[in-house]
């Protein structure tokens, strides 16, 4: 009975749209937020919510 799916939000590559699964090797573009509005919470959230961009270890190159 193992988890099929890591994240409660599905992740997408920003350029070439992969969806990003467990394991998968990604960077984030983040605009640095203030302290008073820093994001806290699941990391597949946060990242879906905040990041500018995310992108595949392909597409990072």
């Amino acid at each position: 009975m193992g988890l099929k799916n890591f994240f409660n939000t599905e992740l997408k590559c920003s350029i070439c749209g992969k969806t990003l699964k467990s394991g998968d090797e990604i960077t984030a573009y983040l605009t640095l937020p203030s302290v008073k509005k820093m994001p806290v919470g699941r990391m597949d959230k946060v990242l879906s919510k905040h990041s500018d961009k995310v992108c595949c270890k392909k597409c990072s190159e």
